[in-house]
C-alpha cells in the first residue's frame, strides 16, 4: 500500500510550532544533540569550504538548526530509504541520518572532494545508516537507486523544474519529493508546473518552515507510478534546459 505525502510528511500547522517540536526532538535525546554539534564543528572546520567562510563559526545556527526545522516535516519510517540530492557538506542529510537513525540516508553529490569530506563525517559519527554516493544524479538514478527510494531531500539544488527531473527517477510510486526553497518558491513553483505534469508528480503541497533562520519554505509533491523511462534526460539538460521552461 502506498502512503499519501500527509502520512509521510507532518506538516506543523499551529503558530509557532515548529521551534517547540524542534526543542521536543531532541528532549531527552542529549546524544543526537551532541552528535548534531558535533558534525557543525566538523563542517565548520573543514578545509574544503563547504560553508560560507564568515558562517564557520555559526553552522549550528544556520545550517544545522534549519535542516532540524525540516526534520520536523518529515516522518519517514524505519526501514525506508531516503536521498539527500546534492548533499554538498551533509545537509541536511547528516543531520536527517542522526534525526532518524533508523532510516537508510544516500548522500549523493557529484563533487568527490564533498563526498569524501561527507563520508568523513558520518565515519567520526558513527553513522552506520548513511552511504554516500558519488555521481551525477542523472547517471545515478539509472542504477540500482532508480525507483528504490521513499523520498528525496533537495537543499539548495537549483530551480524546481531541475530538482524535479533529478529526483524523479530515485522515487517509486508514492515517494515523496520534499524541497527546500528561498522567498521566490511560489514563482519558481509555477514556472514548474508544466515539468511537474511531464514527470508525474502530484498532491503538490508547501509549508513555511517557520523556525528556520532564514526565510525557507519546503515543496512537497508524490511521484505517481514508476520513474518515466524518458527522465532524467542526458547529463546537464535538466539543468540547461528545464522541462517546461527556459535556461537560467
Amino acid at each position: 500500500m502506498h502512503r499519501s505525502p500527509e502520512e509521510i510528511l507532518s506538516l506543523p500547522r499551529e503558530r509557532n510550532g515548529p521551534q517547540r517540536r524542534t526543542d521536543r526532538l531532541l528532549a531527552g535525546q542529549g546524544e543526537k544533540d551532541d552528535a548534531l554539534r558535533r558534525l557543525a564543528g566538523l563542517i565548520g572546520s573543514s578545509p574544503h569550504n563547504l560553508v560560507a567562510r564568515g558562517e564557520r563559526s555559526s553552522v549550528y545556527e544556520r545550517h544545522v538548526r534549519e535542516s532540524l526545522a525540516i526534520a520536523e516535516y518529515l516522518a519517514p519510517r524505519a526501514g525506508e530509504r531516503w536521498l539527500d540530492l546534492g548533499t554538498g557538506g551533509g545537509l541536511p542529510g547528516l543531520v536527517l541520518a542522526i534525526v532518524f537513525p533508523t532510516v537508510s540516508w544516500s548522500l549523493l553529490d557529484a563533487t568527490a572532494k564533498k563526498v569524501a569530506e561527507v563520508q568523513r563525517f558520518a565515519d567520526a559519527l558513527g553513522l552506520g545508516n548513511v552511504d554516500t554516493v558519488h555521481g551525477r544524479a542523472e547517471v545515478v538514478a539509472r542504477g540500482e537507486l532508480r525507483g528504490a527510494c521513499a523520498g528525496v531531500v533537495s537543499r539548495a539544488v537549483g530551480p524546481l523544474a531541475t530538482v524535479a527531473e533529478l529526483a524523479r527517477g530515485f522515487l517509486g510510486h508514492a515517494g515523496v519529493l520534499a524541497a527546500v526553497k528561498g522567498r521566490s518558491w511560489e514563482a519558481d513553483l509555477a514556472s514548474a508546473q508544466s515539468a511537474l505534469q511531464q514527470l508525474r508528480f502530484a498532491d503538490v503541497h508547501s509549508a513555511a518552515v517557520a523556525s528556520a533562520v532564514r526565510r525557507t519554505w519546503l515543496v512537497t509533491m508524490r511521484a505517481v507510478g514508476p520513474p518515466p523511462p524518458a527522465y532524467p534526460r542526458r547529463n546537464g539538460l535538466p539543468r540547461s534546459q528545464p522541462l517546461g521552461g527556459t535556461a537560467p
